[in-house]
């Protein structure tokens, strides 16, 4: 293995790689860059553990050619022991299965081996100012809801977990709406914006915490919006640039206490990687034999894309006290997770909720739903206070 002789650089690069004409390319980006140092060159995954145990490395550039699956199959327990090592992952061209293998691995950057001259530097200019963003996001959570389920209230979950952290807290918080059918957010509480989340994805400059303020919709103090196309009148974009997600969570965890997402029907490669970008994953689903299948199903693909099980919280919504389809007990091992968040069935303050545009704390405040929404964001915040975000 070949050593730089700068070991205390905060910018330490290690390049895993066989080959000769990578490693140079490699070397001749960083020399250029200047910001950078290369810590040392490892021919295989097994240097890669090695090193890493022993020395200040700041990202890992990692050659998986010519067998990839072999080499994210070694790679998947060492970026999980690893989780704050940056991973660009280099390949000679990348399909959509290979790229989801290589999530599911722990990796989310991703450069064709081509493109290493024009893209690399930046790929990597971001961890100059990474200490800065990360002290200025220190404390704050990403909380990302799924659905198992059409209509099993997965956006009134929300949009009221986001109210009852604002109120707990006295901090701001922010909802993402990434419902590209419908965009229930906008339509639950009755708001009309003329930015979205599509302008943030989209913009071609660096997506920063001035960008994610201009284009939020202030839906009350502390409580801010950031729209799916579906509920922008006349969108400038109609679709979501996902790949973009990365730096706009980033961007959002320096302004806001709590980011709530609302991420219904996304394409499984997405949906790992908001999972893998937040702090709590909320799995909404109802008491039906179908949802929970479904429930499990989510779960189950999460676990084995490397999330860990500690911050999945699956959430039982429209729970009647008489009468469950099934038992609460029942479904936690059905989706086999020891924890499961009820909240009760009442559907006339829900409905007047929605029929006013308005939120329960505001509707119904002393109601026992409510009380089961304050209950949830009391739980949402004390997995905040440990290091590994567990429920």
């Amino acid at each position: 293995m070949q050593k730089s002789v700068s070991m205390t650089s905060q910018s330490n690069i290690l390049l895993v790689t066989s080959e000769e004409a990578i490693e140079k390319a490699v070397k001749s980006v960083l020399t250029e860059n200047g910001k950078m140092t290369l810590a040392g060159v490892c021919r295989s995954v097994s240097e890669l553990r090695n090193y890493l145990s022993g020395k200040n490395v700041r990202a890992a550039i990692i050659d998986i050619d010519p067998d990839p699956s072999r080499v994210l199959f070694e790679l998947r327990g060492i970026l999980t022991a690893y989780p704050e090592t940056y991973v660009v992952v280099l390949c000679s061209s990348f399909s959509k299965e290979l790229i989801l293998q290589a999530m599911q691995a722990g990796a989310r950057h991703f450069l064709e081996k081509r493109t290493i001259t024009s893209e690399l530097s930046r790929e990597l200019q971001s961890l100059i100012h990474d200490s800065a963003r990360k002290q200025a996001a220190l404390g704050s959570q990403v909380i990302s809801i799924f659905s198992a389920g059409g209509g099993c209230g997965a956006t009134t979950v929300a949009v009221n977990l986001a109210d009852e952290l604002r109120i707990s807290s006295s901090k701001p918080v922010l909802v993402i709406d990434l419902d590209t059918s419908y965009g229930a957010v906008s339509t639950y509480l009755g708001i009309k914006s003329q930015y979205g989340i599509a302008d943030v994805l989209a913009h071609k400059g660096a997506i920063d915490a001035h960008l994610i303020r201009s284009s939020a919709y202030s839906y009350r103090e502390g409580f801010y919006v950031l729209p799916s196309p579906a509920g922008i009148e006349a969108p400038r974009v109609s679709s979501l640039r996902y790949e973009s997600l990365t730096p706009a969570c980033q961007a959002c965890r320096e302004i806001y206490a709590f980011t709530v997402i609302d991420a219904p029907r996304l394409p499984q490669p997405t949906s790992i990687e908001i999972a893998g970008l937040s702090d709590l994953v909320l799995v909404v689903f109802q008491p039906t034999v179908k949802d929970v299948h479904s429930a499990r199903s989510i779960v189950s693909t999460l676990t084995k894309s490397g999330i860990a099980g500690e911050k999945i919280l699956p959430l039982a919504n429209r729970v009647k006290k008489r009468g469950p389809l099934i038992r609460l007990e029942d479904t936690k091992k059905a989706i086999g997770l020891t924890s499961c968040h009820p909240i009760r069935s009442d559907w006339r303050k829900a409905m007047k909720c929605v029929n006013q545009s308005r939120l329960l704390a505001h509707v119904a405040g002393r109601s026992g739903l409510r009380g089961d929404f304050r209950k949830l964001a009391a739980k949402v915040r004390a997995s905040g206070t440990n290091s590994h975000g567990k429920v």
